[in-house]
């Protein structure tokens, strides 16, 4: 017969960990996000934190998703860098409809500050085209974010990827080419 071992009182781990305040950006003027828990700083080092534009900036743009990364801590505050930006699937899915084209392209590029940034776009048309009027509105998407982005910072490209301006930079281009409903950053990931 086994013998009954003696157990102590049960530490609650919860009671170890800390709570520290995540912060947005800068870009984002320093807005909370959130509560995370940790028993030490450094272990909020690398960790991911998601949220929408709607909650950083004072809009109604929920289907813009934000991942966050923590960098570091000062004090109880976490502070945060941009990780990765995109459209929620529901928002796209609703953009598509019958006898209309989605064009998707993919461009990795170089900011200023020597970040490598992986950026992913959509172009809706409101009728159908063909594969010589696509392949143009590729290559004019790519040459416009190229020369773009050769001249930013990633913060910069952030803002303007988040507020729309690179996607409205493409579509005045681009509805000479094709008529153009709408043109979406769909994703941008930082690589390195």
């Amino acid at each position: 017969m086994a013998r009954p071992t003696k157990r102590g009182k049960a530490i609650d781990k919860w009671k170890l960990k800390k709570r520290f305040e995540v912060v947005a950006p800068e870009i984002f003027n320093n807005v909370p996000v959130g509560p995370i828990f940790a028993r030490e700083a450094a272990a909020l080092e690398g960790r991911t934190v998601y949220t929408t534009l709607s909650k950083l900036v004072n809009s109604n743009q929920h289907h813009i998703k934000i991942k966050l990364r923590v960098t570091g801590t000062q004090g109880f505050t976490a502070l945060t860098m941009v990780k990765e930006v995109e459209l929620a699937r529901a928002y796209i899915n609703s953009q598509t409809s019958v006898g209309r084209e989605t064009i998707e392209n993919v461009v990795d590029v170089i900011t200023t500050d020597g970040r490598k940034v992986r950026i992913k776009t959509i172009i809706f048309t409101k009728k159908k085209c063909h594969s010589d009027q696509k392949k143009a509105l590729r290559k004019l998407a790519e040459e416009l974010i190229r020369t773009g982005v050769r001249k930013m910072d990633y913060d910069r490209l952030v803002q303007e990827v988040v507020f729309g301006k690179l996607g409205s930079l493409i579509f005045n281009k681009g509805k000479k080419i094709v008529p153009i409903s709408r043109v979406e950053i769909r994703k941008l990931e930082l690589l390195s």
